[in-house]
């Protein structure tokens, strides 16, 4: 499925919620009301941004099928959850299939892409090329945009050279693949200078901001630990998160001009008009879906087409 309807950015989008090819995330697949907003996405003609891949399979904190490893994810008061997937993916090739499914059922996906940046730089850059190969092989006309996934919560990066290494990316996709949409996904820990050195690469979207780690939404010394400490702390999202999303979001605004995506934090349909009021351009939600599924599809049908 292609065409000029779908070369663009719904008012709401969903990030990550329905997975990896953005059909759905088992077990939420099972909820009847999860199932209802699918149909409302396909319906509205709702971007879907899916769960991050890599270039090879990459067995995280989180398997689907493996109950053990749901204590992973955890519920929040406020409207919030607290989750450490650790990029679990069957690898860029198996993700780009589950896409062209999903784009076969009417979906509007684009895919999320993780370079690896702990292999090293080069390393990094030339599988995100070969992933970008791949999906191009496997999506043809519908792989007009990529979202580049520059932090994960559960990594342990050095974020000097995380910026450095998304600068060093970027610069030789733009020059790989001049028509390709590149959508730049961040972290509250990352400067506003780096949105901008982005930008003045020709990105053509920012997607502020990823789940925000613990520590930062909980400071140590007011609250406990995180209860998934032992596998990084875990990322935070829904309403805990809003605060600090939302301080951050305001600033990356003013900072940028290019199209901007603002999302983490949400949780009612009063904080994503809060979000476009600020100035996005599109309003992202994750853990509404999951947590509000109902709320998210009135939502999307209040926002999209």
């Amino acid at each position: 499925m292609s065409g000029e309807r779908e070369r663009k950015i719904s008012r709401v989008v969903i990030s990550t919620a329905l997975g990896s090819g953005g059909k759905g995330i088992f077990p939420y697949t099972l909820l009847p009301s999860y199932h209802s907003l699918l149909r409302v996405v396909r319906e509205t003609g709702t971007t879907v941004l899916t769960k991050s891949a890599t270039r090879w399979p990459r067995r995280g904190n989180f398997v689907a099928h493996n109950p053990l490893t749901w204590r992973y994810i955890r519920r929040l008061s406020g409207q919030g959850m607290l989750n450490a997937y650790g990029l679990t993916n069957a690898g860029v090739a198996a993700c780009a299939r589950e896409i062209k499914e999903s784009l076969g059922l009417g979906l509007q996906v684009i895919p999320n892409f993780y370079p690896e940046f702990a292999k090293g730089t080069e390393v990094a850059i030339r599988e995100t090329l070969e992933s970008l190969k791949i999906y191009q092989q496997t999506l043809g006309e519908d792989f007009w945009a990529v979202e580049l996934n520059f932090s994960c919560p559960n990594s342990r990066e050095a974020i000097d050279q995380n910026v450095a290494q998304g600068i060093a990316c970027v610069r030789r996709l733009r020059r790989e693949f001049p028509g390709l949409w590149l959508i730049a996904k961040l972290s509250l820990v990352h400067p506003y200078e780096f949105a901008q050195e982005l930008e003045q690469l020709g990105i053509q979207a920012i997607h502020g901001v990823n789940t925000i780690p613990y520590g930062l939404v909980f400071p140590p010394e007011r609250f406990p630990p995180s209860p998934l400490v032992d596998v990084g702390g875990g990322g935070v999202s829904g309403g805990p998160a809003w605060q600090a999303a939302r301080n951050y979001n305001a600033g990356l605004r003013q900072a940028v001009r290019v199209f901007l995506i603002m999302g983490c934090g949400i949780s009612s349909a009063t904080d994503v008009q809060h979000y476009l009021d600020l100035g996005a351009d599109a309003v992202s939600v994750c853990t509404m879906v999951l947590r509000q599924p109902r709320v998210a599809a009135q939502v999307l049908a209040a926002h999209n087409r």
